[in-house]
């Protein structure tokens, strides 16, 4: 018989954020084991924290504050983080040493006592990244892009503007903002800077894909698809659109009335 690699208590004491946790962090460690070692196969530009530890008690980058729960954050390197936030105006001495987890696009696998969630979050902090993608959909080719992208994803992935380690009532399934032209009409609302931008699945506490035996594959066949989106958005020297912002609402809204 099949069992759950959290367990109903597990999903309990996420709501304590300190000694209560540590069986559940040494779960979250055994789990970014296995799944690390496939992100590494598939030369994945994925990275856990680059502290000592992969795993977050009481944080999340979808929330400002302390979270009832546990985090597991897959970013770019090191290396990178640093360069961007020196293009984001962080150049004293000591700005290696103090790297920001919200600047940063993530993929992040979350427990609170209500879900397990894998999401694609970009905060307003990361205004870097968001200003490239808002660039990068003022061009045709790359909003079909998005399109196909999103496409290709589960329609039972939720996407949405807010921010909070909860599911907020104002999220949207995937499959219903790919019908007609809904998309590029929600997409055209969005502003870097100010706005969210998250997209992922959230697991009831019983869900069958969490068992033991499902949940590598199944969280490397999620991490996988919103990897994709991750380095649609993710601005690098070879993804960089973040000059094609454009300079008003009004023209970043010109996209969404533009046929495919």
């Amino acid at each position: 018989m099949s069992q759950a690699y959290f367990t109903l208590e597990d999903f309990q004491s996420a709501t304590g954020i300190h000694a209560q946790t540590t069986l559940l962090a040494d779960k979250f460690s055994e789990l970014h084991r296995s799944l690390y070692r496939r992100m590494r196969d598939l030369t994945w530009n994925l990275y856990p924290l680059w502290d000592k530890s992969p795993v977050v008690p009481g944080r999340s980058a979808s929330a400002s504050g302390p979270i009832a729960g546990l985090s597991l954050p897959y970013l770019r390197s090191r290396e990178q983080a640093i360069l961007v936030e020196r293009l984001m105006g962080r150049d004293g001495a000591d700005a290696p040493l103090k790297l920001a987890l919200d600047r940063h696009p993530l993929i992040e696998l979350r427990l609170t006592e209500q879900h397990f969630a894998v999401e694609l979050i970009l905060s307003p902090s990361s205004w870097l990244d968001q200003r490239n993608l808002v660039g990068k959909l003022s061009v045709l080719r790359h909003r079909q892009t998005l399109r196909q992208l999103m496409t290709r994803m589960d329609g039972d992935n939720l996407i949405g503007f807010w921010s909070g380690a909860y599911l907020s009532d104002s999220h949207v399934e995937l499959r219903q903002l790919l019908r007609g032209r809904f998309l590029e009409e929600w997409m055209s609302t969005f502003c870097d800077g100010q706005d969210w931008l998250r997209v992922g699945m959230w697991y009831a506490p019983d869900n069958p894909a969490l068992e033991t035996s499902a949940i590598v594959p199944e969280l490397m066949r999620r991490i996988g698809v919103l990897y994709h989106l991750y380095s649609f958005i993710t601005w690098t020297s070879n993804n960089n659109y973040q000059h094609f912002t454009p300079s008003s609402a009004s023209e970043r809204s010109r996209w969404s009335s533009v046929r495919q």
